[in-house]
């Protein structure tokens, strides 16, 4: 099961529906602690009863929702910030809601004896009751995930790389590769970022170039395209609208999960001849991030201050909670729109591709070795996973791109 927050409307006979009035967080169990149910009196809609006497039918209505789970603790806030443990007694007639008992933690009834009994899912029902409380979407942001992802598609400030990109995209389409190649020699730092690109390991055998021409002829142009496409971008956008979205951090953790996705991919039997798509794939990745920070910096604002400091799970929540669409939905919209190639996209959003579900698992472990390696404060992942020498040998390799970003 999965956090759920519960807005509930307790009747004058004891019924509970959907609506105001009761605020209640459903938090799973994690790491040996038990699932927990933490419901108040919502201050905004003040219902005008304590929750004693509400919690009974309110804890009814959520029993019934969850599956009448047998592991789980329920926990009242009264309207003095007073912690205290809730009893039901559970009738056997199944339209009667519980008598409910109420008793003190062991250590007293603030928060902190409160926070020692239930530990970290603890922690995490009060944020998710605070997250709500204080609005943790902005007004404005589009309701539901379509219209989100809607709006960010043609939101005027939506992240795009310049003129460069554009010309190499035309010489992509009539296949003038003389155009190409006097268009990024025009870019000192574009022009070595392609060479290096072109030098990498899978080129070995060819020997090394310092020439923009054969390294386009090395890779093609669609992967030139593509290329460009992320230098340019990364040339663009070292500040935005969003002023507390840490830009330099987020470049070196995408270039960090693009390398360690080259370093794992052999591990995940993807042939080598993929590498520039696996790159591809773990440099893009995460784009939605700077999707949303560009389209909607209020929306990144609030997930970044509300989440800086907390654990794993909680940052999880709170993405789910502020954010009307997944990341990995933003991502591909926003890869749909620039053409990528649908391989990449798919390792993404984990559709059905060549290969089974090697690409989006090799992904997954990508993007946890690339916390390791230049973490992103932002993102539900530890930084503790151990790094493969390969994945470290890689990230080595693409420092100069990371000159676009310093």
């Amino acid at each position: 099961m999965n956090p759920a927050v519960f807005e509930l409307a307790v009747s004058a006979d004891g019924v509970a529906t959907p609506g105001y009035g009761v605020l209640a967080a459903f938090v799973p169990a994690s790491a040996g602690l038990s699932a927990l149910v933490v419901a108040g009196c919502d201050p905004r809609r003040d219902p005008g009863r304590p929750i004693e006497g509400l919690a009974g039918p309110a804890f009814d209505y959520i029993n019934r929702k969850l599956g009448q789970p047998a592991d789980l603790r329920w926990v009242i806030v009264d309207n003095w910030g007073r912690f205290f443990e809730a009893l039901p007694h559970w009738s056997a007639d199944a339209d009667m809601p519980p008598v409910m008992e109420f008793r003190r933690f062991p250590g007293g009834i603030g928060v902190d004896a409160y926070a020692n009994e239930m530990g970290a899912v603890g922690e995490v029902g009060l944020e998710m009751l605070s997250t709500v409380i204080e609005g943790g979407v902005p007004e404005g942001t589009p309701a539901s995930a379509r219209q989100f992802l809607d709006a960010i598609e043609s939101h005027g400030n939506l992240p795009a790389p310049g003129a460069l990109f554009h010309a190499v995209s035309t010489a992509a389409v009539t296949g003038d590769i003389n155009t190409a190649v006097k268009a990024i020699q025009t870019d000192p730092m574009i022009s070595a970022t392609l060479i290096n690109y072109a030098n990498a390991a899978a080129f070995a055998n060819a020997g090394r170039t310092a020439s923009v021409a054969e390294a386009i002829q090395r890779l093609g142009m669609n992967q030139v395209r593509r290329v460009v496409f992320i230098a340019e971008m990364m040339a663009r956008y070292q500040k935005g609208f969003c002023p507390n979205f840490d830009y330099r951090a987020y470049w070196h953790n995408a270039v960090a999960t693009a390398a360690a996705m080259r370093g794992l991919m052999e591990k995940f039997e993807i042939p080598g001849r993929l590498a520039d798509e696996g790159f591809t794939v773990g440099l893009v990745s995460g784009i939605g991030w700077l999707a949303i920070a560009e389209t909607f910096p209020s929306l990144m604002s609030s997930y970044i201050s509300q989440s800086r400091g907390h654990d794993v799970l909680t940052k999880a929540r709170l993405q789910k909670d502020i954010f009307p669409a997944p990341l990995n939905q933003v991502t591909e919209t926003y890869l749909a729109r620039f053409e990528f190639p649908e391989t990449v996209r798919s390792a993404i959003t984990r559709a059905p591709i060549q290969d089974g579900w090697a690409w989006f698992d090799c992904l997954a472990s990508a993007v946890r070795v690339a916390q390791a390696l230049a973490p992103l404060e932002y993102l539900a992942i530890p930084t503790n996973i151990p790094v493969p020498d390969s994945c470290r040998e890689e990230w080595q390799h693409w420092q100069s791109l990371l000159a676009f970003s310093n």
